[in-house]
């Protein structure tokens, strides 16, 4: 029998009684059509009244960047936006004694949290790009920068969304924006040159292997959360 009778065999005894387990794509289509963007993107307005000031600002700040220090400028500053608006979102909900009021009987908080980061990084995404289109003066540039920045986006969400599958502290968010932010600075006053030089050095396939692994990193601890999660009454 091969692989694909095998699978079928499987799929048909699935059919006559037993539930097959939902994918991740499935998992996440039936959370956003349930609760909506109104309840995952939950009090966002004051959220963007704060986040867009603060985005504009950094854009503009990107022009006074000295050029040697671009590279490394462009990668601290890829996550800004996820990082800002899971700070906003995020860090008003967890503080809230109503949060765990909010979750469904269906889903649970931490499930909403995984695809809330889901959605937060796919508008980080947009943002990296503008990014990269910014601080690149060349096409060739812009192709060398973008899998980096990408990659310190995918790695910036992947280790917010671990450290929130380990810790439930309302002001966790705010803690480890805080702690990424300062690593980033750290790492350009401590090796600044040789972390720029490093960047620039990076060929475009390799760029874009890392960010497709950061990225397969992000979504195995997005599946995680979301399956995980069906064990907890409130997480």
């Amino acid at each position: 029998m091969t692989d694909r009778q095998k699978d079928a065999s499987i799929d048909h005894i699935l059919k006559q009684g037993l539930v097959k387990p939902p994918s991740l794509c499935q998992r996440v289509r039936e959370i956003l059509s349930m609760l909506g963007f109104g309840f995952i993107f939950w009090d966002m307005s004051y959220s963007i009244c704060f986040t867009i000031p603060t985005l504009v600002i950094t854009l503009l700040s990107l022009l006074f960047v000295p050029e040697r220090f671009s590279y490394s400028a462009a990668a601290g500053i890829a996550p800004m936006l996820f990082l800002l608006i899971t700070f906003f979102a995020e860090t008003s909900e967890r503080i809230s004694g109503l949060y765990e009021l909010k979750q469904t009987c269906r889903y649970t908080v931490r499930q909403i949290t995984a695809v809330r980061v889901m959605c937060y990084a796919a508008a980080g995404i947009l943002f990296t790009g503008v990014v990269a289109a910014i601080m690149a003066d060349t096409v060739n540039e812009f192709f060398m920068l973008l899998p980096i920045c990408l990659s310190m986006l995918f790695i910036c969400a992947a280790v917010q969304l671990s450290a929130l599958r380990l810790v439930r502290n309302g002001w966790a968010v705010a803690v480890i924006s805080a702690c990424w932010a300062a690593a980033n600075l750290a790492v350009c006053f401590v090796v600044g040159e040789w972390w720029e030089s490093f960047l620039r050095s990076v060929p475009i396939a390799i760029g874009m292997m890392a960010a497709v692994l950061s990225a397969a990193i992000l979504v195995l601890q997005i599946k995680k959360m979301l399956m995980e999660a069906n064990q907890y009454a409130i997480a």
